[in-house]
C-alpha cells in the first residue's frame, strides 16, 4: 500500500500508493475526452477528400498560417492528440509519482491524490478541444472560409491554461 520514493542520497518520502474511487464528474470528463477526439477524427475523416493538396500546417504568433504542408498532414493535429490524451490518461493512472506542491500524508493523499487526478482530466480536455479547434480552422482556412486563428487565440489559450494550472495548485494548498 505505500511506496518508499528516494529523493536524494540524504532524505526519502513515502506516499500512500492508492487510487481514489471516480467519482461521476471523473466519468463524465473522459467520455467527454473521447466525445471529443471522436468527433475530431470524424470533423478530419469527413473534409479530408475536399481539402486542397497544400494546407496550413503553422501559424504564426498572430494566428495566421506561416507554414504549408501537404493535405495528409490535416492527420497530424488528431494524431498527436490521441497520443497525448492516451499518454495523460496513463499517467493519471499513478498520482503517487505526481510532483505535489505539499506534502503527502496518508491522511490527505486521498483528497489531493482526487484532485490532482481530476485536474489532469481536465486539462486533458481542454487540450482536446484545442487541438478540436486548431484542426477545425486549418480546415476552413484550406477551404478558404477563415482568415486564421484570430490575433488572440494563443495569449487566450495561454491564459487560460496558466489560469487554470494555478487554479489547480492554490487548491491542493486549501486541500493540504
Amino acid at each position: 500500500m505505500y511506496q518508499k520514493k528516494s529523493l536524494d542520497s540524504k532524505s526519502s518520502a513515502v506516499r500512500p500508493r492508492i487510487i481514489p474511487d471516480k467519482e461521476p464528474v471523473d466519468f463524465l470528463l473522459e467520455i467527454a475526452g473521447i466525445v471529443a477526439i471522436i468527433a475530431l477524427l470524424a470533423l478530419t475523416a469527413i473534409n479530408y477528400k475536399g481539402l486542397p493538396d497544400r494546407i496550413p500546417t503553422h501559424f504564426n504568433g498572430s494566428g495566421l498560417p506561416d507554414g504549408y504542408g501537404g493535405k495528409g498532414m490535416v492527420w497530424l493535429l488528431p494524431g498527436i492528440t490521441v497520443v497525448m490524451y492516451i499518454g495523460l490518461s496513463i499517467i493519471n493512472s499513478f498520482p503517487h509519482n505526481f510532483n505535489f506542491p505539499v506534502n503527502i500524508t496518508e491522511e490527505n493523499a486521498p483528497r489531493l491524490y482526487r484532485h490532482a487526478m481530476r485536474s489532469i482530466r481536465i486539462l486533458n480536455l481542454m487540450l482536446v478541444i484545442l487541438f478540436f479547434y486548431l484542426t477545425w480552422q486549418t480546415i476552413a482556412l484550406a477551404g478558404g472560409k477563415s482568415d486564421g486563428l484570430g490575433f488572440l487565440f494563443l495569449p487566450v489559450s495561454i491564459f487560460i491554461i496558466m489560469i487554470f494550472i494555478l487554479y489547480m495548485v492554490v487548491r491542493m494548498y486549501k486541500l493540504k
